[in-house]
């Protein structure tokens, strides 16, 4: 799944102290006002009634910084220079993740190239802000005085100090103009990596359309060609027919889908050529970002890339990591090697001999057909429990017994919302009132972003003794309607993905953080998605699924049994999917690890590694690299999906599983978990939740336990003394 969260650019380091809004009129925003419906703009700010709009919001945002600006270099009171630089955090963000989103999401042209133009004037600003050493000198006076009362502002004033490092601000001149040019490149090229990935998809014309199964026939496009009819008697051609086909467009989300569905071989491996050896310029992008990403790197004084970027994670260095992967790797690795060879021995049942070996392109079809008959199972039957309004329902059901919040509609001003589908909710607390917004941005549409993902509008923050700054957030979603139906109904992996993003919102609306700096997921890299992880256990627990997943005509509870099953199912191949999340960890470790003299052809790191660490094989002309785009917005931080995997395999064991929907578990999570955001050490957050037991010390470094883990997915006779077990 791309179940991917949307993360500031790690490239440029005041965007991660940066974030929206402020004590200030222009950059409040009405999605916080549920009563007013007057006239607005996009989420709420007056700014974006139309596309120019961003102009002025661009206009606005850099004057009120400025003011802000000579206010810090008046040396005020500690305090005050910390939450100065916070409303600057605000301001300037407030534009940034507005136009991101607007970006991604909105289908007018006039509002896609504003926001493309106000993101980049923002990048231009923050080389201002990055290299001011008015503000960073009155940072570090703060961080030194002593006179920070409180914890929060302590850690604030902090890290502020090293966000301004890592952007070079302590070098001389020469070198720090170069840090800032790098840091622009490196931007630049991440968006051009996006951008190949959409304008360069690739696609594969089938015919006749016979060969493509009826249920993921609305998902492509039918085209036609004309064919010559030949006369049986004469043996001559007659006269031209249309024959109908399909295009495939090799999107991800699209050849997943087609590759496990599709019984035609030859058609697979169509496919699975095509889809992952698009798009051809990003050999060329991929390789001047590892390149400007290592230099920038060797200047701040690092070995490599994925060391300076590490140093403020859990792990702290690239060596723990790649230790943690290897140690993960061998244990896995006999489990995976079994479930292999009972693929490829299943494959080899149904096809005879003449099929020697399990190809890349057919692992997906025989892995679902295999979990099919092995549990009963019919994707039609699970889909008709999970309707998207009775998950929706789902979402509403958690909020109510594990928080006493409610979570409901609210009506958007005329303006506010960017296309007809969108909808906004609010969580409501009945004593505490109003705790934050949400979009649900929930369907797929031409032009939109194709994944799944968590977008921030606005992080949570105190203004004063009185006044919160509610968070503001939007789930992004790609669900397709069937062929005939209506209404969407989901499988057991998108409600998986839907849960999990949903644990990302979560994070960030219960937030109570005083500086935005620290709001929701604004946290180290390798602790982010660990509450995601954990609510995806409310998607597999039957406990929490009969409360709301009903057949869409009969009303029937979901079948305990069927429940069971889907589970036993998502378990089958558990150690080949971890194997396939450590080798791409490994990659992502390799590309932005130390370089060689000699620069190293990415397409054969990815060959080697997988042949290392991965029973499949690897077909030369593929190159999975080239839209794999969490090597590029997680780039040295692909293992925090393991991590956080481990850490929430702990927690549901400890926490959450004896009574998963109790307003206890819930208070749990709530006040020594997600409403600290990253306020508090992530170790310390764990280690207060759950125990010591969670958390190994390593090497200078720190890596999850795995016997939880282990133990769920039933490798624990695996396990081996080492850094990972108690």
């Amino acid at each position: 799944m791309l179940n991917f969260i949307r993360r500031r650019n790690p490239n440029i380091h005041f965007k991660r102290m940066l974030k929206p809004f402020i004590n200030h009129r222009y950059f409040r925003t009405r999605a916080v006002d549920r009563q007013n419906a007057c006239p607005t703009g996009l989420y709420g700010f007056d700014h974006l009634k139309s596309p120019k709009g961003f102009q002025r919001f661009v206009d606005d945002a850099i004057e009120r910084s400025g003011e802000l600006v000579d206010y810090i270099s008046g040396m005020p009171p500690s305090a005050e220079i910390i939450r100065a630089m916070d409303e600057i955090s605000d301001t300037v963000c407030s534009v940034v993740d507005s136009a991101e989103l607007c970006r991604q999401t909105h289908p007018a042209r006039g509002f896609v190239e504003e926001a493309t133009k106000a993101s980049m004037r923002m990048n231009e600003y923050l080389h201002f802000l990055n290299t001011n050493h008015t503000l960073y000198n009155a940072v570090k006076k703060a961080e030194l005085d002593g006179q920070l009362l409180t914890e929060e502002a302590r850690r604030a004033a902090h890290y502020l100090r090293i966000d301004f490092e890592k952007g070079g601000i302590h070098l001389p001149s020469g070198k720090l103009d170069r840090v800032n040019q790098l840091n622009l490149n490196a931007l630049q090229l991440c968006r051009e990596y996006g951008e190949n990935i959409i304008i360069d998809p690739g696609h594969v014309d089938i015919f006749p359309a016979s060969l493509i199964p009826r249920q993921i026939q609305h998902l492509l496009k039918p085209i036609y060609r004309l064919t010559s009819r030949v006369s049986k008697e004469s043996l001559s051609s007659v006269d031209d027919e249309q024959e109908k086909g399909f295009r495939i467009i090799t999107e991800p989300r699209t050849l997943s889908s087609f590759l496990q569905w599709t019984a035609d071989d030859q058609v697979r491996k169509m496919a699975y050529l095509k889809g992952n050896s698009v798009p051809h310029a990003n050999h060329e992008v991929l390789d001047k970002l590892i390149s400007s990403r290592h230099e920038l790197a060797q200047i701040m004084g690092c070995k490599s890339y994925a060391e300076f970027v590490m140093k403020l994670n859990m792990a702290s260095s690239p060596e723990v990591v790649v230790s943690f992967l290897l140690e993960m790797s061998n244990l896995v690795k006999p489990r995976a090697d079994e479930e292999f060879k009972t693929l490829r021995n299943f494959k080899r049942d149904i096809c005879g001999q003449r099929c020697i070996d399990l190809e890349p392109w057919d692992e997906a079809y025989y892995t679902a057909m295999m979990k099919s008959s092995s549990y009963n199972l019919d994707s039609s039957a699970v889909a008709s429990y999970f309707s998207l309004p009775q998950c929706i329902e789902g979402l509403k059901l958690l909020v109510k017994s594990l928080f006493g919040a409610y979570f409901d509609s609210a009506p958007m001003a005329p303006g506010e919302s960017w296309h007809p589908d969108v909808l906004k909710m609010c969580l409501h607390h009945p004593e505490e009132g109003d705790l934050g917004y949400l979009y649900l941005d929930l369907y797929s549409r031409k032009g939109k972003y194709p994944g799944c993902a968590t977008f921030a509008i606005k992080g949570g923050r105190k203004i004063s003794d009185t006044e919160y700054q509610l968070p503001v957030m939007a789930l992004v979603f790609n669900f397709t309607r069937s062929h005939g139906s209506s209404t969407v109904r989901l499988n057991h992996g998108e409600l998986e993905t839907l849960f999990h993003e949903f644990g990302h919102a979560l994070h960030a609306l219960l937030s109570r953080t005083e500086y935005q700096h620290f709001s929701g997921t604004r946290v180290a890299l390798d602790f982010a998605e660990t509450p995601s992880n954990l609510f995806e256990y409310y998607a597999l627990d039957y406990r929490v699924l009969r409360k709301f997943a009903r057949h869409y005509s009969t009303g029937e509870v979901i079948p305990e049994k069927l429940v069971k099953s889907l589970n036993g199912a998502r378990d089958m191949f558990a150690a080949t999917e971890m194997q396939r999340q450590i080798f791409y960890a490994l990659v992502d470790q390799t590309l932005f690890g130390e370089q060689l003299p000699v620069p190293r052809n990415t397409s054969s790191i990815v060959s080697n590694l997988k042949r290392q660490h991965s029973n499949e094989k690897h077909v030369e002309g593929t190159h999975m690299q080239l839209r794999f785009s969490h090597f590029i917005t997680y780039g040295a931080g692909y293992y925090s999906y393991l991590y956080a995997k481990c850490f929430a395999a702990t927690i549901w064991k400890n926490v959450c599983q004896e009574d998963p929907l109790s307003l206890t578990t819930g208070t749990a999570l709530r006040r020594k978990l997600l409403e600290r955001g990253g306020a508090k050490e992530p170790a310390d957050l764990l280690t207060d939740l759950v125990g010591d037991g969670i958390i190994r010390y390593h090497n200078g470094g720190i890596v999850p336990d795995v016997t939880s883990y282990l133990e769920e997915v039933e490798l624990s006779e695996n396990r081996k003394t080492g850094l990972l077990c108690n």
